[in-house]
């Protein structure tokens, strides 16, 4: 029992050194985020620091990878089976996976670290790589793979699974994401977002339709 209760203390303090680099990383800037900032803020030594990330790189690329976690685990595989699997099934898929990927990429933290990127990506291009490949690629490639699989059992047909997907997600974001990283748009409502959401699986199964 006291083994356990040390492990969830460790992940815990994790966590919350991952909440303190994001906050840093956005209000300073990736290149003016030391890691001496970070163990300031944490009011932690180093060796707590070092002993959980080599260095923020690493911190950088866990705070994508689980910011990532929330649409790639909303994700309720298709039954493979052949008689397995039906278009209400995709259609469910396809929204819960929409309102999880939404309500990231409008999160203000989310949406920190994109402006960050976007402002930094030319000084610091294996950066922005990296978040591209653990955040944005990552989501549309966990769902071409249920489109394909979609497309096996007869439900949807499609021939190009990720191109598929990176459609849905663009249909997603729309002009919202866009209006939001300038700052020019207030955030959509939990209701706006799940009516929107509906009309694009709508329209995204209209347009793959058997």
């Amino acid at each position: 029992m006291e083994s356990e209760k040390k492990v969830s203390r460790g992940e815990k303090r994790k966590n919350e050194l991952l909440e303190i680099a994001a906050d840093a990383i956005i209000e300073l800037g990736y290149a003016n985020t030391s890691m001496d900032e970070i163990v300031r803020r944490a009011r932690a030594s180093k060796t707590t620091v070092y002993r959980h990330f080599k260095n923020k790189e690493a911190m950088l690329a866990e705070i994508v990878s689980n910011l990532s976690e929330g649409p790639v685990l909303s994700i309720k595989p298709l039954d493979s089976n052949e008689d397995g699997g039906s278009r209400q099934e995709l259609e469910e898929i396809l929204f819960v996976f929409g309102k999880a990927v939404l309500t990231l990429i409008y999160d203000d933290r989310t949406l920190g670290l994109w402006r960050m990127l976007i402002g930094e990506g030319s000084r610091a291009p294996h950066i922005t790589k990296s978040f591209f490949q653990l955040g944005p690629k990552r989501a549309t490639s966990s769902i071409a793979q249920q489109l394909q699989l979609a497309s096996s059992l007869g439900i949807v047909a499609i021939e190009h699974p990720e191109n598929a997907a990176a459609i849905f997600m663009g249909m997603l974001r729309e002009d919202t994401h866009l209006a939001l990283l300038l700052g020019v748009q207030s955030a959509p409502t939990l209701q706006e977002i799940s009516d929107h959401v509906r009309q694009c699986v709508r329209d995204f199964m209209k347009a793959y339709e058997v």
